[in-house]
């Protein structure tokens, strides 16, 4: 594994080079600053970015709307639906769609059985998204407006307090904090495996053409 850095990383997003994440640094009046950077696959070079570049990767062409609305655009996961419109979540449960000039069509809380739901991965029409302090994941429709499935739960070890999903060629990868294990779901007959263990909690997993990207406790690396 590669490591590309150790700081305190508040997000990260794939572009078609490599990878942009964001890090955080508190000052000493109690404000915080945050800073973008990308990291390139074919020089395995860091580079600063602008706040623009990092908007326009992660919401695209309406980014400026987007982020005026949000305030906090950066703790947030986003995704383009299958209409093109935008979904985002934040750890809360929160949620918000736009549509494709950035206006604010719906808001709401993605939950199951009283617990915030986190993260999106997009499965046609349908959104998959992580409810850690159920151990599950759960597949969202916005067009009923319900959750119609999950996998796992309290008694169940398929998930061990899983924080992120990714949806890559037809399977859901699945960050598990507590196992420090990514599971891979096959999506077209729901089938559970393990994909990759660490020796320290993972957070998120993310791919770039044959690259592969992890949040570890200890960093950021290239697998």
């Amino acid at each position: 594994m590669l490591k590309i850095v150790s700081l305190d990383i508040v997000d990260l997003i794939s572009f078609p080079a490599g990878i942009l994440f964001v890090l955080k640094e508190n000052l000493e009046n109690n404000s915080v600053k945050v800073s973008f950077y990308s990291f390139d696959i074919s020089t395995n070079k860091i580079a600063t970015v602008t706040k623009n570049a990092y908007l326009l990767t992660k919401f695209g062409a309406s980014f400026e709307p987007i982020a005026k609305q949000l305030g906090d655009y950066v703790s947030c996961d986003t995704a383009k639906l299958w209409n093109g419109q935008t979904f985002i979540i934040y750890s809360s449960g929160e949620m918000g769609v736009f549509d494709d000039r950035g206006q604010l069509l719906r808001t709401g809380d993605l939950t199951y059985r009283d617990a915030p739901a986190r993260d999106v991965a997009i499965d046609n029409n349908y959104i998959w998204s992580v409810v850690p302090s159920k151990n599950l994941i759960i597949k969202y429709s916005l067009l009923q407006n319900r959750v119609v499935m999950r996998i796992g739960g309290d008694n169940s070890t398929t998930f061990s307090n899983p924080v992120a999903i990714e949806e890559y060629d037809g399977y859901l990868y699945v960050c598990n904090q507590d196992s420090c294990k990514i599971k891979r779901v096959k999506l077209s007959d729901y089938s559970v495996d393990e994909y990759k263990e660490f020796d320290e909690p993972v957070y998120k997993y993310l791919r770039v053409g044959t690259n592969e990207f992890v949040i570890l406790e200890s960093g950021v690396y290239m697998l």
